[in-house]
């Protein structure tokens, strides 16, 4: 018996010494599996950090393109709104002219416009060889408020049209029976060919031709885009 627990106890130093390796053994491999999932874990959290702030910058850059874009809204509708009212003072001012001076305004009104006519039908003809015809007999058709104004602003026309070309002294206008449906300016009719110069048209089409002049008068220290 005394041999057999010598035996034992040399068995169990053994084992207990293997135990130990193995726990040691065991204890590193932990120490190392900790510290490379401490090191996974913090590269996880950088890629993230790193992801997060990539997000952060690009919503930043979103968040600036989309203030940006409705900045520019707000500042061309306000532009917008003073050109329309600009130029709807200018149609007020035209409306409110004394009667006189409305006059005059609607002799030039018809004196250039047949005088546009006149030319383009020249033109035609000499370009495309077109037959000739009357060219010299318009018709003008005011708005109701403006009928008695007929006879002077023709009269008027006429007047201006022979300071622009002797080639002009011949035309002559009538005053038409049917009412022009606007508010002022006029009508040239000639033949089946209407001009619309109501002062509506003329205001249109004077703002096509000068709303980048008149941008660059009322925003002169702001970028016109």
């Amino acid at each position: 018996m005394h041999n057999l627990d010598k035996i034992l106890d040399k068995i169990l130093s053994q084992a207990q010494d293997e135990a130990q390796e193995i726990w040691k053994a065991a204890q590193q491999e932990c120490e190392q599996i900790e510290k490379e999932s401490i090191q996974r874990a913090a590269g996880i959290v950088e890629a993230a950090r790193d992801r997060i702030e990539r997000e952060k910058d690009a919503a930043k850059s979103r968040a600036d393109s989309t203030a940006d874009m409705k900045k520019r809204e707000i500042l061309l509708a306000a532009k917008v709104g003073i050109l329309t009212k600009a130029f709807s003072e200018a149609g007020k001012y035209l409306y409110e002219l004394p009667r006189e001076e409305y006059c005059l305004f609607l002799a030039h009104l018809l004196a250039d416009s047949a005088a546009e006519r006149l030319e383009r039908v020249k033109h035609l003809q000499e370009t495309y060889g077109e037959e000739e015809v009357d060219s010299t007999n318009f018709e003008l058709l005011l708005c109701e408020a403006d009928q008695e104004l007929g006879p002077l602003v023709i009269k008027e026309a006429k007047n201006f049209l022979k300071r622009i070309s002797s080639t002009f002294e011949k035309v002559d206008f009538t005053l038409a029976e049917d009412i022009a449906p606007i508010q002022g300016g006029l009508i040239l009719r000639y033949g089946d060919i209407e001009s619309n110069c109501s002062v509506e048209a003329v205001i249109g089409s004077v703002r096509e031709q000068m709303e980048h002049v008149v941008i660059n008068i009322l925003f002169p220290t702001q970028e016109n885009g």
